[in-house]
């Protein structure tokens, strides 16, 4: 990851163009720019870019506020997606991959352990995430308080990088480089902690 994420960073730094980057900002509108971030995700569009583009464009104040604002409505929006008559497909689907949720209609003591293992899993888009977790039925407050805390992070992050590559300011990008990884192996160490805990459960029944 710090790897990728040196390149992606040398990347953006090497291609700045300062002139073309002001006449984007010139012809670049908040509020199409941010639609595009509520709803391109749904369907499967990475939003990474996204954030570094908001604070490349934007200043980190408008570019935060506003990405965030783009994430509730996105994860919003995935959730009455996966609630609506599009459930019994995505369960159908789910079915086909082996996929057994649990459903936390009736019993919703575990829902918060539940959502915090479905986020913290490695190798599955964010969008499929927001999928699951709206077909298994887990309140949507804890849903989205838990998505908007875990993509908050790391967004607030990329925003700062993403500002810091426009201005050229290696100090900045330094240190959101470094909060980025620190996120990263937060997620890790919680990740490790918790599947001794899943297994010694599994032991025990």
């Amino acid at each position: 990851m710090v790897l990728g994420l040196a390149a992606m960073t040398y990347l953006l730094w090497s291609a700045w163009d300062h002139d073309a980057l002001l006449r984007w900002k010139e012809q670049a509108g908040p509020i199409p720019f941010f639609a595009a971030m509520a709803i391109l995700p749904a369907i499967g569009f990475p939003v990474t870019p996204f954030f570094i583009l908001a604070g490349a464009t934007f200043g980190v104040a408008v570019g935060l506020g506003g990405s965030l604002l783009a994430l509730a409505a996105n994860f919003s929006l995935c959730f009455w997606l996966a609630r609506s008559g599009m459930r019994p497909a995505i369960s159908r689907l789910l079915e086909r991959f082996g996929v057994d949720l649990p459903d936390f209609e009736e019993g919703r003591q575990r829902a918060l352990r539940f959502v915090l293992m479905v986020k913290f899993t490695p190798g599955v888009p964010a969008f499929a995430k927001n999928y699951l977790l709206g077909v298994a039925g887990v309140p949507f407050a804890m849903y989205l308080l838990v998505s908007m805390l875990v993509t908050g992070a790391y967004a607030a992050a990329f925003v700062v990088l993403g500002e810091s590559v426009l201005e050229h300011d290696a100090g900045r990008a330094g240190w959101a480089i470094a909060a980025i990884v620190l996120v990263a192996a937060l997620v890790w160490w919680l990740r490790r902690r918790r599947t001794p805990a899943r297994a010694a459960a599994s032991d025990g029944r």
